[in-house]
């Protein structure tokens, strides 16, 4: 809510349920693409978006492992979002980190969250690595979340 901006394009990275994603749209994001290594994952985040009034015309979910699949890898590289988002393990997002800028506009947005506080020091120094300033933390109880800026390498 507040890194997105109207008409933003989004890429949400183990998507789950779509709730991210979905929040985005009714946020005033443009278009959003979603991606989870579970195939039910499809059907959960049609079904929630169609609850929220969200069409296919702007939402686009597939099943797949962004991390091995080269051409999913490829779907989505060169889209340039604005915003990337991923709610996902630590070690997913440090996995991931090397691989958002072929995601990302210059100045685009990687929030990401499900991060253990055990394991945030490891993911800021993946995404300090990978082109990324961070711009906000945030912890609630055991859970961290980071917003960050692409700045690149």
């Amino acid at each position: 809510e507040n890194y997105l901006k109207k008409d933003d394009m989004v890429l949400d990275i183990g998507c789950g349920s779509g709730i991210l994603s979905i929040a985005s749209l009714l946020l005033g994001a443009k278009y959003a693409d979603a991606v989870d290594i579970d195939p039910n994952a499809i059907d959960i985040a049609y079904t929630n978006a169609g609850m929220n009034d969200i069409g296919r015309e702007t939402y686009d979910v597939v099943s797949g492992n962004i991390l091995e699949d080269e051409d999913l890898n490829e779907k989505y590289s060169g889209k340039k979002y604005d915003v990337v988002e991923a709610n996902i393990v630590a070690d997913v997002i440090v996995a991931l980190s090397p691989m958002v800028p072929n995601f990302i506009k210059d100045n685009g947005i990687f929030i990401c969250s499900g991060i253990i506080d055990t394991r945030l020091d490891d993911v800021l120094k993946a995404l300090g690595e990978n082109g990324f300033e961070v711009l906000e933390t945030k912890t609630r109880k055991d859970w961290c979340a980071v917003a960050s800026r692409y700045t690149g390498r």
